[in-house]
């Protein structure tokens, strides 16, 4: 069968005129010209053959096809950007080992290979595996290659080649769809390796819109895809240089190609009928569509109705469930998760592993210690082996959501669901609840009479305490009440998972105390806060850490494990973050590369997010008064969590602001209002984050940022490109990238509208989560605030025991009212 993509190319090759010559290697002072008699290069074995190509109106291009195959096909094209608009075209070999096509009548140098170094004898030749190279004509490694087609792939993917991406210079190799089935020029569809997480092939249209999801790889191939014809041997590579998957086959031609609609075509040539034959399609079906049943929904083919609910949870919204068959919504838990319970896990078997873009993973778990470290941390929501080939090893944690499960109905992975309360034996809970409600009985009787006698000792002790602790601190009922919701440890098992306080252990040091990395007795990394007795400051963070952090639950939050108040010791425990701080990443010069702007774009979201659920979701309307870049931690997955809630406050009711005579904060993050005034609101943390979002795009800090041509800082600097049309100059060029353009300038007015001058005059939390996730018309900022050259006001600033550092300075202004 000749599929839709080999038909339409019959026509492309069917203007081909081939010389008698077939030569695979071009040199120096040698070249390939178009024209009435168009040369090419053939492979040494005649696999695959070189050169230019017809395409409509005339179009010419320089492209690779299957020389032996009568059903021709190309598997690659040089200038599918620049076309070539006549017969004129010529691909030389340059001095310096550069490839360089040009139009010969004067148009010049249309594509050309980005090759960095050079040797004294190169030579461009065509491989027998369709690969295209520039090398030193005495070498051949691949290792020393100069340049490589199989680098830059256009729809195809053959033997061989890989996709994936070159972790440390942030390479990405990916396929990328043909426009149209009769213009070859890069379409909306791309198939490429997603590195959060544990590394997943997407197929995504525009950039970022999931179509289809491989899964993550299995040991034989990613999971969900049918298994693999005999003769394929399939390999993936992770480590800290690289991640990325190839494939090799037998003789038979094959290739894998991304079509116009977005469909991964696997196809083997069949000798006998002189056809392409489809061997597997992806997306192959309707449960093969990215999430198709939301969060925490399974997608079967087995079945009258195409999704169901994992145990433990019931549809979000009934009326789409079942009576729209709209399932995207997902589903939700039935009941609460009580994890001092251990109610174990549901297998499901042979289905297709949830998405892993926030999954964790260890390659050398066993799948017990697997089930282990998920029962350990309530928020892990299932677990499965990585490696199916090697007996089950490895682990995958998924924290929060499932999404894009698949029942496969044959060959697949099993996936271990937590099972809520009252997803268990029910016959077992029965009997534990009747047996525990005679044991309180008998508990109650036995003690009733010492319950009486002591009762009025009681009340008076009661009444005797509250009475104090209302004269000392009015609030200090409340507050105990919040820290009894603290699990507390011993100094001692404290002091053994730092290994005594060492140094080695000692991760930094802030106003609070030094802070510790620690491993407790259940495997479970921490970070420990322990307070300076010299920090005065610190005593009042502490309460207010243990206050709040301790009540507040969200995945951009870090996580408040538990304090210890043994004696003199006033010490914090919190989750590990093994990345520490986003500031080390867009201010550090040999780090800002790793975040490329998708992931700065999940950071800035991820932020977003954690402030909204602090200003209207939380059970307390919290303002963090300090939001900045060192305050925002990074775990695994680069996720950001944001931390130190030592200068928080919280507003009761239905306030919105509030007045204090100790303005403290960081110069460069607090808005005009607070550095004045001293009043502060949400408004105030919503200033920070246009201030943190505007550091994020420029990797520039804002206090500190110099410009030859004003003394403006970041903000006023950003106002000033943002009012000449010139926003994306911000950008820091490690990060800049075309396909991007629009979410960036999204990004940067969102952070305009963030530090206007009047508090009333910037958006709520809840507009700009819901603005970075759309495309709604945005306002036009008004003024930011702080816009002036910089002439500090008179101000007493008196330095603080609180954290300074990286050039910040966390201060408090004391001014008379």
């Amino acid at each position: 069968m000749i599929t839709k993509h080999g038909i339409v190319l019959i026509w492309f090759l069917g203007s081909l005129i081939i010389t008698c010559v077939a030569v695979d290697t071009i040199t120096l002072g040698q070249s390939i010209r178009d024209g009435n008699i168009s040369e090419t290069l053939v492979s040494a074995g005649g696999n695959f053959e070189l050169g230019f190509i017809s395409g409509t109106n005339g179009r010419r291009y320089l492209g690779i096809w299957f020389k032996k195959i009568p059903i021709s096909n190309v598997v690659w094209i040089a200038n599918r950007k620049a076309p070539i608009s006549n017969s004129s075209g010529v691909l030389q070999l340059t001095n310096n080992s550069v490839l360089i096509l040009s139009n010969g009548s004067g148009g010049g140098v249309l594509w050309s290979t980005n090759t960095t170094r050079s040797v004294r004898n190169p030579i461009a030749q065509i491989l027998d595996d369709g690969n295209f190279v520039v090398r030193d004509r005495n070498d051949d490694s691949p290792d020393n290659f100069l340049w490589q087609s199989f680098d830059y792939p256009c729809d195809t993917m053959l033997p061989g080649m890989k996709l994936g991406r070159d972790v440390v210079t942030g390479f990405d190799r990916f396929l990328t769809a043909w426009k149209s089935s009769v213009d070859p020029s890069p379409g909306s569809y791309t198939y490429q390796m997603d590195p959060h997480g544990y590394p997943q092939p997407f197929v995504f249209k525009d950039s970022s819109i999931e179509l289809f999801r491989d899964g993550p790889w299995n040991g034989y191939w990613f999971s969900g895809t049918p298994l693999l014809p005999d003769d394929t041997r399939a390999e993936f590579f992770l480590n800290d240089k690289e991640m990325y998957f190839t494939y090799e086959t037998g003789d038979v031609p094959t290739r894998r190609t991304l079509d116009i609609n977005g469909n991964i075509l696997r196809l083997n040539w069949n000798n006998v009928t002189n056809t392409w034959e489809t061997y597997h399609t992806k997306p192959n079906d309707k449960c093969d569509h990215y999430a198709v049943c939301g969060e925490f929904g399974i997608c079967s083919l087995v079945t009258s109705v195409q999704c169901h609910c994992l145990k433990g949870f019931v549809p979000k919204s009934h009326i789409d469930w079942y009576d729209r068959e709209q399932f995207r919504d997902g589903c939700v838990r039935s009941g609460p998760l009580n994890c001092s319970i251990n109610n174990g896990f549901i297998k499901y078997s042979d289905v297709k592993l949830p998405d892993t873009r926030s999954a964790w993973y260890n390659t050398t778990m066993t799948l017990k210690e697997c089930k282990f470290k998920c029962l350990q941390n309530c928020s892990c929501t299932a677990y499965a082996s990585l490696n199916l080939k090697d007996k089950e090893s490895g682990c995958l944690l998924w924290f929060g959501a499932l999404m894009d499960v698949k029942d496969l109905n044959g060959p697949g992975q099993d996936l271990y669901l937590r099972a809520a309360s009252d997803s268990g034996d029910r016959k077992k809970v029965i009997w534990i609840a009747i047996g525990s409600s005679l044991l309180a009985v008998l508990l109650i009787c036995g003690t009733m009479i010492f319950v009486l006698r002591k009762k009025r000792m009681k009340e008076r002790k009661r009444r005797f305490f509250k009475t104090r602790k209302v004269k000392k601190d009015s609030n200090n009922n409340n507050k105990d009440k919040e820290k009894s919701e603290l699990p507390i440890f011993a100094f001692s098992v404290v002091e053994q998972a730092t290994n005594s306080f060492s140094q080695k252990s000692k991760l930094g040091e802030g106003g609070f105390g030094p802070v510790y990395k620690g491993l407790l007795g259940t495997g479970e990394e921490i970070a420990v806060k322990r307070l300076s007795r010299k920090s005065k400051q610190g005593l009042n963070e502490f309460k207010n850490e243990a206050l709040f952090i301790a009540r507040l639950q969200h995945r951009n939050l870090v996580r408040l494990i538990g304090c210890c108040v043994e004696a003199e010791e006033r010490i914090l425990i919190y989750e590990y973050m093994p990345n520490k701080s986003l500031d080390r990443f867009i201010f550090g010069e040999t780090s800002k590369s790793i975040l490329d702007w998708t992931k700065r774009f999940e950071i800035i979201k991820g932020i977003a997010r954690g402030l909204l659920y602090l200003h209207e979701d939380s059970r307390l309307r919290i303002v963090h008064r300090d939001l900045k870049a060192s305050n925002v931690l990074l775990d695994f997955e680069m996720n950001p969590k944001i931390s130190d809630f030592g200068l928080a406050r919280s507003f009761d009711g239905n306030d919105c602001e509030a007045m204090t005579t100790s303005v403290v904060g960081t110069y460069g993050y607090m808005p005009p209002e607070y550095v004045i005034d001293g009043v502060f609101s949400v408004k105030s943390d919503v200033y920070s984050f246009g201030v943190l979002v505007l550091e994020i795009l420029s990797g520039k800090r804002n206090r500190g940022f110099n410009h030859s041509d004003h003394q403006h800082n970041l903000v006023g600097h950003t106002w000033m490109l943002f009012r000449d049309n010139k926003t994306l100059d911000i950008v820091e060029p490690l990060i800049r990238n075309p396909k991007f353009e629009y979410e960036m300038r999204r990004a940067i007015h969102l952070g305009l509208l963030c530090v206007q001058q009047h508090p009333e005059d910037r958006p709520s939390m809840s507009f700009v989560t819901a603005m970075l996730s759309g495309d709604s018309k945005l306002p036009e900022p008004k003024e930011p605030g702080f816009y002036f050259e910089r002439i500090m006001p008179q101000y007493s600033v008196s330095s603080t025991p609180h954290s300074s550092t990286h050039n910040e300075i966390t201060m408090t202004l004391f001014s008379g009212r």
